[in-house]
């Protein structure tokens, strides 16, 4: 989980504002279980924000279903 949140981190934290970067760091702050379903599986973390981070994230990855 650190490679995948890491990799995205150091490729588009540069872009991000500060309410995204606050977001990323509320993920940080999440179990990994929790994070490898809804990157993984596409569960949701039951909030908006996660979840809109974490389609990126997978969009950013190119896993299966993520939106392109």
């Amino acid at each position: 989980m650190d490679y995948l949140l890491g990799h995205f981190a150091e490729q588009s934290v540069d872009s991000m504002n500060a309410d995204e970067i606050a977001v990323l760091e509320r993920l940080i702050e999440l179990q990994d279980p929790e994070i490898e379903l809804s990157v993984y599986e596409g569960y949701s973390l039951g909030d908006k924000d996660l979840d809109t981070l974490i389609a990126l994230i997978r969009e950013f990855h190119n896993f299966p279903g993520a939106r392109q």
